[in-house]
This record gives structure tokens, sequence and C-alpha cells, in this order.
């Protein structure tokens, strides 16, 4: 048993469970659930490093009588975090007996596309094998204990659909061409297997590009901000490195996707899948070019083509209407204000 009986009193009561905790939209999802007053528990893989700070939150430690759980505490309130990797079935189907939560959101994953044609077999691994064993933990429940999941896929699954097929709707076509890309089908249409044929209350989505503080550095705007603020600080050179500009991408503030999911948790239908995205698309020069513009130093670009992908998608605009509809849902932050942010968080890492 992973939790002792003594340590029952800690996780008594509903708990919403968080996999790929450590994750960049997995550490804005709790903050925002936390905030909220909703008892929270993360999961995330043994052998990543554990940040002594997440965002408000400071690492308290180990929890007596919880083998391999840690606490976060803040202002806003705390969560428990357990090391357990969604590969290990009979280890996760411990845990998910014992918590018994009433929401899942299911963020785990090997996210990058460009990283995923590196290593084919991890993604695939990481993302279908690893969802599988986690829906089987929960279809192992009683089924009046099923709690609602949220499965998190990707707008890589339509890859190039042309100017007549945009915005792109639930509806259109499959096309991916990444490896990340088909194994986040694979994982959506898993999710769609488990509602026909076991009924268990999964809602999945396809979300579009999205941005913000604490994002990871393989991805454009953050990998851009750190480059300026190094620059700015003297830490780097004024010239920075950047890969493909003219890809138009759909972007949100991860703030406004973590809207999303929750509002769907609460209002969304299982069995469906909803787009997370804004209804509009720019290219990625227009975000560097608002980046460079918050630059407090002259910054000049070239091209390196270590950093383009071998096959990329010309253009991903999505149409949200499905998830307005059913949530009400809108979001709050325009892209010149994410960017701004982001630029800030990478600033004060050269502070």
């Amino acid at each position: 048993m992973l939790i002792q009986p003594e340590a029952d009193v800690i996780l008594s009561g509903p708990c919403n469970l968080v996999t790929g905790a450590l994750g960049f939209v997995g550490r804005h999802l709790l903050r925002s659930l936390v905030a909220a007053g909703i008892p929270c528990v993360g999961i995330d893989r043994p052998g990543r490093d554990l940040p002594p700070r997440l965002g408000l939150f400071v690492l308290d430690g180990q929890v007596e009588g919880i083998e391999g759980a840690v606490r976060y505490v803040g202002p806003l309130g705390d969560f428990l975090l357990f090391r357990q990797d969604l590969l290990d079935g009979p280890g996760l189907s411990a845990l998910i007996d014992r918590l018994r939560p009433v929401m899942v959101y299911h963020l785990a994953a090997q996210s990058s596309a460009g990283a995923s044609f590196a290593d084919p077999s991890g993604t695939f691994t990481t993302n279908v094998t690893g969802t599988v064993n986690l829906y089987e933990a929960i279809r192992a429940l009683p089924d009046v204990e099923w709690p609602i999941i949220l499965s998190v896929g990707s707008a890589e699954e339509y890859g190039p659909q042309g100017d007549p097929g945009l915005p792109i709707g639930e509806d259109a076509p499959l096309r991916p061409i990444s490896p990340y890309g088909v194994s986040k089908v694979a994982q959506t249409l898993l999710s769609q297997q488990y509602v026909t044929s076991w009924q268990l209350p999964i809602i999945a989505v396809r979300s579009f590009s999205h941005t913000g503080p604490g994002q990871d550095t393989r991805f454009a705007f953050p990998a851009f901000a750190r480059q300026i603020a190094a620059a700015e600080a003297g830490s780097g050179p004024s010239q920075i490195l950047v890969g493909d500009l003219t890809a138009r991408r759909d972007f949100l503030d991860v703030r406004d996707v973590v809207d999303a999911y929750r509002s769907l948790m609460k209002e969304g239908r299982p069995g469906e899948v909803y787009n997370v995205c804004s209804g509009t698309a720019d290219t990625i020069q227009q975000g560097l070019d608002t980046l460079i513009r918050c630059a407090t130093t002259k910054i000049s670009v070239r091209k390196d083509p270590e950093l383009c992908r071998p096959s990329d998608i010309p253009i991903l605009l999505g149409d949200n209407s499905k998830l307005v509809a059913d949530t009400g849902w809108s979001p709050q932050y325009e892209m010149k204000q994410t960017l701004e942010d982001v630029l800030a968080a990478s600033r004060e890492e050269f502070s």
C-alpha cells in the first residue's frame, strides 16, 4: 500500500486529481483549484526533480505516514503530490483506489511535437500506455465512484486542413504529421472507446497552442523570452536563434486554458470532444515582434535550421463555438499581456 492507515485523515473527503502536476499547465491548474478551495492531489513521474517553489507554493517536504508523497504549501492553501509513474499499472491502481477522486484532469504527456520526432516510441508509450493504465485503474473502482475525467489532446491531431477547412471544427478529418499528433489521436480515440464500451465519463479536449509564464523553453515564446532576458542582463548574446516563424497558430493564455478545462468539468458532456482555442491565429513572427518591442536592449534574429521540424503545419485555427455554447467560457487574456508576462517571468531568472 502506498498510503498508511494513519494518514487517512489527510486524504479524507473528495479530491481533484491532476496528472502531470509539475508540468506547465498542471502548475497553473493546481493554483486555480487550490485558490477555489478544492482539495487537490497531484501525480508526477518519479525521477523528476522536485522544484522548491511552484509559483506561490513552497515545498514543505515529505508527508508523515504517506509513502512517496510531499506537500506544497502557500497562501492560497496546500496540496499533496505523489511520485507515481503512469506506466506502473499496479502502483497507479493502488493509488487511485485509495484516493477515490471525484474529478481527474489527465494532463500527463510527452507534450512536444518537435521532441516526438527524436523519440517516437517514448512518446507513444507515455501518451497511450499511460492513458490506458489510468483508465483501467479508474474502471476498477465501483462504477458509482467513477470520477469525471478530462482527457487532454491536441490540435496537432488535425494536421494540415487547408483554407477551405478553416476554422477547424471538432468533426474535421484527423491528419497528424508528427508522432506526438498520432499519439494524441490514439489517446482521444481510446477515450471515446472507454465511453462507448464501459460508459466511463470522459470529456476529451483538443487544445490548440497555449503559452504563459512558466512554460518550458522547448517551446517558441519562452525560448525567445529567455534569450531576450539573458541579453538584457548581459548574460547572453543580443542575437537570438529562431526556427520557422511563418507558422500561424491559434494561441491562448494558459490561464484561459485552465478556466476552459474547469468549465468543461462542470458543463461538458462525457463522450464529446471540444476544441480549446481562441478562434484567431497569429504567426510566430508576430509574437516574436511583440517580445522584441518589450526588450530593453537591441535584439537581432538569426534563423537556425536545427530549430525547424522535419514537417510542420502551416496554420492551426480552431472553432471554439461548441465549447462556448456548452460552458459560456470566453478568454480573458490578450496575447500582448500574455507575452509580457512570459518575458517578465524570464527576467526573474536573471534578476
